[in-house]
């Protein structure tokens, strides 16, 4: 059974409802996973953390989801952003792992709450940042599942509601059947 390291940030750990609606719990059925989100931390935390993550885990597969808490960093830029991806992918690829990206959600105007100043240039970042992910992915050839197009609930405009986790996680469950499909199958025409 392929084990599946998940790591990102405080959506990747269900927050603020815990492992129970974590997307991981979705995957369980058909693999083995270890969840490693953690709220609150940029790309470059995680890239920082991700080979010894890789080491506890002996993952063959590793999803990654970051850069939420970036776009909220003062100064941050979705090309420093995606620099730190690429680097996570090149360290899963160099421990004989397999990389998949996910996309970042992008918040909900409608659910921010009012303390929340201006949800406007998150949005963009995100935007911006999922855009160059899935270009730089597409000429990798590094499997994506677009986690943005899926349109959950929100607890604050950034964070699922456990419906919304349900949705993200059934959506990422699905996603990643079909990627493991194309891979076996090519693997077997090779």
């Amino acid at each position: 059974m392929n084990t599946i390291l998940c790591i990102g940030d405080s959506i990747t750990a269900g927050w603020p409802y815990g492992s129970e609606c974590a997307y991981d719990e979705y995957l369980k059925h058909d693999y083995l996973t270890v969840n490693r989100g953690v709220p609150g931390e940029t790309s470059r935390r995680i890239m920082l953390r991700l080979e010894r993550e890789l080491d506890f885990s002996g993952a063959d597969t590793v999803l990654i989801m970051a850069g939420t808490n970036d776009a909220m960093s003062p100064g941050a830029r979705a090309e420093d952003t995606l620099e730190c991806m690429k680097r996570m992918i090149r360290t899963v690829r160099q421990d004989n792992a397999e990389p998949v990206v996910l996309t970042c959600l992008i918040p909900d105007e409608q659910a921010v709450p009012e303390w929340f100043d201006d949800i406007v240039p998150v949005r963009n970042f995100l935007t911006e940042y999922n855009r160059q992910l899935m270009e730089y992915c597409g000429y990798e050839h590094i499997s994506v599942i677009c986690t943005h197009t899926v349109s959950p609930g929100y607890i604050d405009g950034v964070h699922p509601d456990k419906a919304g986790y349900r949705i993200l996680g059934e959506y990422i469950s699905s996603a990643l059947r079909d990627l493991m499909l194309q891979q076996n199958s090519t693997e077997e025409t090779l």
